[in-house]
């Protein structure tokens, strides 16, 4: 017996979306904010209201996990100013002194009499 050859499936491109409480027209402009404009460069972008008067929808198609990061670094910087970052934060490892000092920071803490 022949085995039928099976073409494939073309892989359908996927959208990666954010709803940025901003107005549409600060987005789209001429004066929109550089990261934006430079990840309009790299990929496919679409901007557009968001359903229910909730802000604007930005959605980049085929978004890998770095662009997924800088998608979310713009949402935070449009909506709060700032990207949240969170490298450099302690990793829980105690030096000698923290480790010496517990003990006796416990027995200084503890609750009841002494």
């Amino acid at each position: 017996m022949a085995r039928l050859a099976r073409e494939a499936k073309p892989q359908e491109s996927t959208w990666y979306a954010v709803t940025v409480r901003t107005d549409t027209a600060e987005l789209t402009g001429p004066d929109r904010p550089a990261a934006l404009a430079l990840l309009a460069e790299r990929h496919e972008l679409r901007i557009t209201s968001a359903p229910g008067g909730r802000g604007t929808e930005i959605a980049v198609r085929d978004a890998d996990g770095d662009t997924r990061e800088e998608v979310r670094a713009i949402k935070q910087v449009l909506e709060t100013g700032e990207a949240l970052v969170v490298e450099g934060q302690p990793e829980g490892h105690r030096t000698l002194l923290g480790r010496a000092g517990g003990p006796a920071f416990r027995q200084l803490t503890r609750r009841g009499p002494r």
